[in-house]
């Protein structure tokens, strides 16, 4: 079984709860190119014009006074207008913002529209939607004269190809628009997502997610966004969501439902092409109290075509929480799968689980794959979409949601293990050697002991019986010398005088008595004469030693 583990420390502090989200939607505000003509004339169309050449579609650029000064529409605004002017994108943006004008035409014109409404395409809607506020609402207000722009911030946001400004006014009255869209390129690469529907919590609260613009099937909701790629999350309290407007942010569901009963929620997510993942954010409530809680397990199955989930999934499991109940952002690690749907299973730890936001980290993967072939539906369980051994998988538990903590800590003890693999095998290393070494046969670097204590006069040893000094008694091999002959004595000692001298002789002279040394030589100093004690007395007479 394949297993990583990997655990994080969970903090105190709330703001490490915040949201992770691909797409910082702080920063997705620049205009998309109706002023700057990045939008080209021919990817801006209309549904009519008053006169093509003068006020038509390519003259409806926001701060723009070519010819007319703005697009005109044939006929007039009216509650149920059918004119609109259309902008083509090409590919998913992320649209914050819209800014409308009148026709100011130089000081000529008097024509703009009080109110206006949206509608937008997205491929795998395949059809035009109606944009609809967190209210419910449908028109957006629009300008007061000809010259002062107003820009409007859609909450929520819209993810579309194209979009369509479509004139509104109470009565009937002529109108005339420039416009301009604030966003930026849909880099989540997010689809859609299919999910149930939330559920109803007593008789006021109700965690639906009303923003979604897919297809609502009973109690399925399929092919669509809505909050929970919105850019935004919920209050810490769920409760403040419903005494404040446009705070709506949890989506909910709980495991008591007839036909739930207790079984993981499953999310499902389309991505427009084959992608591989690093991580994905779980943003979640806990407030253990109202019976919320963190889900107690997650896992993420990966499927090229969507038909199949094969493979191992990967496991996430969770530890109780019940004693800070600020909301927090889980972080999955996905290590590198590939696939172009991911569905996730969470599992409940309470009654209730709470979820504002769920984002990917991903990149578009290029080469050749091939789709997974459908199970017969006798062989799938009606419960599970993915044909997995619960066996094999990769398991990450965690205390809370903040990745980076717990992969610092990953990454020091993954270190100290190094070195101390290092480390031992070093000693090994050593020890080896010092077997090696004391094993091995080499000659003595000892010098001969016999060659110590032999003496030239002593010749060579011979060998004694014993083993035990074999060593000693054995000669180094050294080239045969000749034999060395004494020194001559009359080297080292004076031959004596020829002539003994004439003064006195040795053997005769010193021996007779009463002899008297004769002097010596002047060189020589007189001998000093010691004032010696008498050593004892005899019969009056004092003897002197020598």
């Amino acid at each position: 079984m394949n297993k990583a583990v990997a655990t994080t420390v969970f903090c105190i502090i709330p703001l490490l709860f915040c949201a992770s989200h691909a797409v910082d939607t702080s920063q997705c505000i620049a205009p998309l190119g109706m002023e700057n003509g990045l939008i080209k004339d021919e990817d801006i169309t209309a549904s009519s014009s008053f006169d093509h050449g003068n006020v038509g579609p390519h003259h409806g650029r926001i701060r723009s006074e070519i010819n007319g000064g703005a697009w005109c529409p044939h006929t007039q605004a009216t509650p149920d207008s059918k004119e609109w002017i259309e902008i083509d994108l090409h590919s998913v943006h992320m649209i914050m913002a819209t800014e409308t004008q009148g026709r100011f035409g130089n000081g000529q014109g008097v024509e703009y529209a009080e109110a206006y409404m949206l509608e937008y395409f997205r491929p795998r809607l395949n059809k035009w939607i109606r944009y609809r506020t967190k209210t419910n609402g449908e028109l957006l207000k629009g300008n007061i004269n000809t010259y002062i722009e107003h820009k409007t911030i859609l909450d929520p946001p819209i993810w579309a190809s194209k979009i369509r400004f479509i004139p509104y006014s109470s009565h009937k009255r002529t109108v005339c628009m420039r416009v301009e869209v604030y966003g930026c390129k849909w880099s989540d690469g997010i689809v859609s997502y299919s999910m149930p529907q939330g559920d109803k919590k007593g008789g006021s609260w109700e965690f639906y997610d009303f923003t979604y613009d897919g297809h609502w099937d009973g109690e399925r909701l399929k092919y669509g966004l809505g909050q929970l790629t919105d850019g935004e999350v919920g209050p810490d309290d769920f409760k403040m969501s419903f005494h404040e407007d446009n705070t709506q942010g949890w989506i909910g569901w709980r495991n008591d439902t007839p036909n739930r009963n207790n079984k993981p929620i499953e999310i499902t997510f389309e991505f427009d092409t084959i992608r591989e993942f690093t991580a994905v954010h779980i943003y979640t409530n806990n407030q253990f109290t109202k019976d919320v809680q963190v889900f107690k397990e997650a896992k993420v199955f990966f499927s090229i075509g969507g038909k199949r989930y094969k493979g191992e999934p990967i496991t996430y499991e969770t530890f109780e929480d019940c004693i800070i109940e600020t909301p927090r952002n889980v972080s999955i690690k996905l290590h590198h799968r590939v696939g172009r749907f991911v569905k996730l299973q969470l599992h409940f730890a309470a009654r209730w689980i709470l979820l504002s936001e769920i984002s990917f980290e991903s990149s578009p993967v290029s080469g050749n794959f091939t789709e997974e072939e459908e199970l017969p539906e006798s062989n799938t369980p009606s419960d599970q979409s993915a044909n997995v051994l619960s066996d094999n998988k990769n398991v990450i538990s965690a205390v809370n949601s903040s990745g980076s903590i717990g992969q610092y800590l990953g990454m020091v003890v993954g270190f100290f293990t190094v070195v101390v693999l290092l480390m031992v095998a070093i000693v090994a290393y050593v020890l080896i050697q010092q077997r090696r070494y004391k094993s091995s046969p080499r000659p003595s670097q000892i010098p001969d002991k016999a060659a110590l204590y032999r003496t030239p006069s002593l010749g060579h040893l011979t060998t004694t019986s014993s083993s035990d000094y074999a060593d000693y008694a054995v000669p180094l091999q050294r080239p045969q010398q000749p034999p060395r002959t004494p020194p001559d004595p009359q080297l080292f000692f004076p031959k004596p005088p020829s002539n003994p001298p004439t003064e006195y002789y040795a053997a005769t002279d010193v021996c007779k008595p009463h002899f008297t040394p004769p002097p010596p030589p002047l060189s020589t100093p007189p001998p000093v004469r010691l004032q010696r004690q008498p050593r004892y007395v005899s019969a009056g007479k004092a003897y002197v030693g020598p």
